[in-house]
C-alpha cells in the first residue's frame, strides 16, 4: 500500500510540473502577442506619398535611374526597392540604376518607404519593354517605300493610294505634340500626338496636295479634306465619296491586324476585318484630351487630323473605331483635342 501511496504521488507530482510548464508556455505566448498587438497599435502613418519618375514603356537593354523621394515624415525613411522580374532581393537606397532585359513583356517596378514605428509606404508602376526595330514589338505591319525626315533621321514607311503618297505611319517628329503615354520609346512605333495648331502651324489648308508642311519634312504636308477625299475615292472603288460621310465599309481597308509584343492591338470585330488593303497600316492608338494631360481610347479608336479647320476654334478630323467598318469624320477643338498625324505628298507623274 505505501508503495502504491508513493507512486501516485509521484504521478501526481509530474502531472502538475506539466501542467505548470504549458501554462507557463501560454503566458509566454500570450504576452508575446499582446506585445506584438500593442507595437501594432503604435504605429504611425507616414506623410507624404512615395514618388518616382519611369516611362511606362522602356526600350530593351535600356538603363535607367531612377530617385525616389515623397515621405516628409518621417524624415529620413529608408528608401527600398522591388522588381522581382530582374532582381530576387530588394534594393536599398533611394535612387537605383537598373538595367532593363532584352524579353519583351511587362513588368511592375515598386518603391517602397520604410521606418522603425511606422507603416510602410510604396508605390508601384507597369513598365513595358518594346523593340522598336522593324518587327519588334511591333508586328504584321505592310511595308512598301521609304524615306528618311532629315531633321531627326526617322525612316516611314510610305503607300501610294489615288493621286497621293501617304505615309503609312502615324508622323514621329517630336518638336511638339506628346509621345504615347509620356514614352519616349513609343515614338517610332506609334508616333506622336499633336494639337492642330502644333501640328499645322495654325495654318488651314485645302485642294489636293495644297495642306501646310507644318509638322511634316520638307516636301510633304497635312493632308486636306481634298486630300482625304481622294483617298476615299481609291478605298471605295474609285468612286467619289465627299468627306462629309461616313464612309461606311471603308475603315476595315485601312486597318491592319496588328500585334504588339504578342498582343493583338484591334480587338477582334466581325464588323471589321482589318483587311488593310493598301498597306495604310491604321492602328488604334485612340486620341489625348485635356491638353494631351489625359490618353483615352487606346485599343478602340484611331484618329487623324485633316489640316482643313471648320472654323477659328475647330478643325476636322477622320477615325475608326474597332468595332465598325466604317471610317466617318467629326470635328473638334483645335488646342485641346490631340490626334495622330499622316503627311501626304502629290505623287509625280
Amino acid at each position: 500500500m505505501q508503495a502504491n501511496n508513493h507512486s501516485e504521488s509521484m504521478k501526481r507530482s509530474f502531472y502538475l510540473l506539466r501542467l505548470f510548464a504549458f501554462i507557463a508556455v501560454i503566458t509566454v505566448a500570450f504576452s508575446s502577442c499582446k506585445k506584438s498587438d500593442t507595437d501594432e497599435a503604435t504605429k504611425e502613418y507616414m506623410e507624404g506619398s512615395v514618388s518616382y519618375s519611369i516611362p511606362a514603356y522602356i526600350h530593351k537593354g535600356e538603363t535607367i535611374t531612377m530617385t525616389v523621394s515623397g515621405i516628409t515624415n518621417p524624415a529620413n525613411p529608408t528608401y527600398k526597392w522591388l522588381i522581382p522580374e530582374i532582381y530576387s532581393d530588394t534594393l536599398t537606397s533611394a535612387t537605383v540604376t537598373v538595367t532593363f532585359p532584352d524579353s519583351l513583356y511587362t513588368l511592375t517596378v515598386t518603391a517602397i518607404a520604410t521606418y522603425p514605428e511606422y507603416y510602410n509606404s510604396s508605390s508601384s508602376r507597369t513598365v513595358t519593354i518594346v523593340d522598336t526595330a522593324r518587327e519588334g514589338s511591333l508586328k504584321g505591319l505592310k511595308y512598301g517605300k521609304t524615306m528618311v525626315d532629315h531633321r531627326d533621321g526617322t525612316r516611314y514607311y510610305t503607300t501610294e493610294i489615288g493621286h497621293l503618297e501617304w505615309f503609312a505611319q502615324n508622323l514621329a517628329y517630336d518638336g511638339v505634340g506628346v509621345s504615347f503615354n509620356n514614352s519616349p520609346a513609343t515614338k517610332t512605333l506609334f508616333g506622336i500626338f499633336y494639337h492642330w495648331d502644333e501640328a499645322t502651324g495654325g495654318v488651314s489648308g485645302s485642294g489636293l496636295g495644297g495642306g501646310p508642311q507644318g509638322v511634316c519634312p520638307q516636301g510633304w504636308s497635312i493632308p486636306t479634306n481634298e486630300d482625304w477625299e481622294d483617298l476615299g475615292k481609291a478605298l471605295n472603288d474609285n468612286k467619289e465619296i465627299p468627306f462629309v460621310n461616313d464612309w461606311l465599309t471603308l475603315g476595315e481597308k485601312v486597318t491592319v491586324d496588328a500585334y504588339f509584343n504578342g498582343d493583338r492591338l484591334w480587338p477582334y470585330s466581325p464588323d471589321n476585318k482589318n483587311a488593310n488593303m493598301f498597306g495604310w497600316n491604321a492602328i488604334p492608338l485612340g486620341n489625348t484630351q485635356m491638353d494631351h494631360g489625359a490618353f483615352r481610347g487606346s485599343n478602340e479608336y484611331a484618329f487623324w487630323w485633316s489640316s482643313t479647320e471648320k472654323n477659328e476654334t475647330k478643325a476636322y478630323y477622320r477615325y475608326i473605331y474597332y468595332d465598325r467598318s466604317s471610317f466617318p469624320m467629326n470635328y473638334t477643338s483645335k488646342d485641346d483635342f490631340g490626334a495622330s498625324i499622316r503627311c501626304v505628298r502629290l505623287i509625280e507623274k
